[in-house]
Parts: structure tokens; sequence; C-alpha cells
């Protein structure tokens, strides 16, 4: 199974068959576009042949199916929505190869590197079309989700989710030419991006059909989540992992200039001298080695490191808050607490 883990409180038999479904639902349509798709979401060589990539993340999905089991929903009626989330973030993943000039993702050449950005575009527009068509599926379903009124609230949850992280993309390119970003800015930025983990928190529960106080809670959640995810995703482009390198997806993100939060943490609080040389080096075009370097070594001096851990922690703790007012059993809220720990290191 191509993925790299289940979450607590899911078994194998959940993951695959959440797996099946994806596959199922992307591999039901015969254009090439399709396969540039599978070639995304891990499943075959850039001819299209069969080869399982064993390093994929569908914790996107996953989220959905364990909210919905938490709150009393199952696997046949929340697939839909699962796989929604899942293709909703890929679709984010592949515009933001082009956006940012990835020429690898997970290890492979990237969409846009292998077919062009114009094809690339196309087949994450496609990607985001098929997402809002899952949502649909529900209509199949004889069981609580097929509920026209939960289908409409499911996809305007989706088409939100999906603004935001159009907004929060566009403030994070448009912070790229600007020497001073502050701390407020760049939480703004994850927020919204974090918003497709609050989205598919709100989905499990939407096919569950949990009443509007759980849904609001289980949104702040995967947004805590996914706040923390991604700060914690600059942290780890700028600090990866010890005796690991920058993957070609972290060398871009700090070569084009996207701010962090420990970027923004010693601009606000750093010296006169300080914050005059990181205006300097973010003025220029592009990023090189030394460049990066020399931030990573100013924010260690400013304790901007340290800022944005602390603050990373302080959204899991949120995170676990919103699980812990819930009626869930304990195990499921224990299995949720675990899960959202997990998703946050993932990334």
């Amino acid at each position: 199974m191509p993925v790299t883990g289940i979450l607590p409180g899911l078994t194998s038999s959940d993951a695959d068959e959440f797996e099946s479904a994806l596959m199922k639902f992307v591999d039901s349509r015969d254009l090439p576009l399709y396969k540039m798709m599978a070639y995304h979401l891990g499943w075959v060589d850039q001819n299209g042949e069969p080869e399982i990539v064993t390093n994929q993340d569908r914790s996107h999905g996953h989220i959905v199916l364990a909210t919905s089991k938490a709150a009393g929903g199952d696997n046949q009626g929340t697939m839909p929505y699962a796989v929604a989330v899942e293709l909703l973030h890929n679709f984010i993943l592949v515009h933001e190869d082009v956006q940012n000039a990835n020429t690898e993702r997970n290890n492979r050449a990237s969409i846009w590197w292998s077919w062009g950005p114009a094809q690339a575009i196309n087949a994450g527009d496609g990607i985001h079309a098929m997402a809002r068509i899952s949502i649909f599926e529900q209509r199949k379903s004889s069981g609580v989700s097929a509920n026209p009124r939960l289908i409409s609230m499911a996809l305007e949850t989706l088409d939100n989710a999906t603004l935001e992280v159009c907004e929060g993309e566009y403030l994070d390119i448009s912070y790229q030419e600007r020497a001073a970003v502050n701390i407020e800015d760049v939480l703004t930025v994850a927020r919204k991006r974090g918003a497709v983990l609050g989205c598919a928190a709100k989905l499990g529960g939407i096919a569950a059909a949990a009443s509007e106080d759980l849904l609001n809670s289980l949104t702040r959640f995967g947004t805590a989540i996914g706040t923390a995810r991604n700060l914690n995703t600059d942290l780890r482009a700028l600090w990866p992992e010890q005796n690991t390198e920058r993957n070609e997806v972290q060398r871009g993100r700090l070569q084009s200039k996207k701010k962090s939060l420990a970027a923004a943490h010693a601009i606000e609080n750093g010296t006169p001298a300080t914050r005059r040389r990181m205006g300097e080096i973010f003025m220029k075009r592009v990023l090189g080695p030394d460049d990066i370097d020399e931030v990573t070594s100013i924010l260690s001096e400013t304790e901007s490191r340290s800022f944005a851990e602390n603050t990373v922690q302080n959204l899991i703790a949120e995170a676990i808050g919103e699980i812990e007012s819930t009626n869930f059993s304990n195990e499921d809220k224990n299995s949720l607490i675990e899960s959202a720990k997990l998703i946050v290191r993932s990334h």
C-alpha cells in the first residue's frame, strides 16, 4: 500500500479500502490526463505503467475517516468525502510545484517537470474538479450521508477551504518580494493553508451527521493541526532532520524567499543590524546556499527557531483541547490526539 503510515484508530483494512476507493475514482476516466494524476498519486510511472511509490502521505483522507469513526460514522458513507479531501490536498501540491518550480515530488519528477507547466495546471485543475465530484458521489449512498443538506454543507466546506488556501498562497507569494514580514502575517498564511485539514476533520463529522457544536470543534481541531504542520514544514526546511539533506521541495521554498515564522520573528525582534542584514538577503532575486546558511545562523542567534517550535507546540495543545472537549470515547480521543501529533511531524 503506497502510504507512509496509518493514523491511530484506523486499521490496515481502513487504509486499503481508502486507497482502493481513491484509485478507482481516478482510474474511472481514460484520457491520459488521468494517468498524469495517477502518476502524481504514486500508482504508475510516466508511461502509465504500474509503479507503486511507497512514501505517499494520505493523512488528509485518513483524518476524515478517523473523525467520522469517532463521531459514529461508517466508512461507506465517509469514503467519498475522504477521497475529496485527499484530491483537494493533491491539487494544491501540483500547483505548488509549478509556483515554486519544484522539479521533484516524493523523489520523482514532478508533473510540471515531466509534462510542462501548462499540462500540470490542467492536471491540478482536473484534480480539484474531481474532488468536488466526489462529494456528489454521496447521492448514490443509502445512508444518512445521502441527505442533500449534508452534501451541500460538505461542498460548501470544501470550497471554502479551497478559497482559504488560494488566499494564503496569494499572500505567501506576495510576501516573497517584501524584505519585512511580521509574525501575524506568517501565521495568517499558515492558518489559511491549514484550512484543508480543518475541512478534512469537519467532513468526517458531516459524514456522521454530527451536531453543529461538534463540527465547529472538529474544524478548529483540524485547522490547528494544519497550521502547526505548515509551520513545522518551514522548520524542517530550515533545519533538516539529522543526517538528511533538504529535498527539492524544501530547497524550492527557501530559494524562492518564502517567509517562515522564524524569519518573521527575527525581523521583528532582532537588532537593527540583524534586521538590515535579513532585508539585504531577502531582497535578492533568488537565495543561494550561502544565503540560506546565513539566514539559519541568524535565526539561531535570535532564538527565532525556539519561538517557532514553541508556537507549533502551542497549536498542538490547542488541537488536543478541542478533542478533549468532545464526548468522544477516551479511546477515540487518544487516537485523534496521537494522529494530530503524527500529522504535524510527518511533513
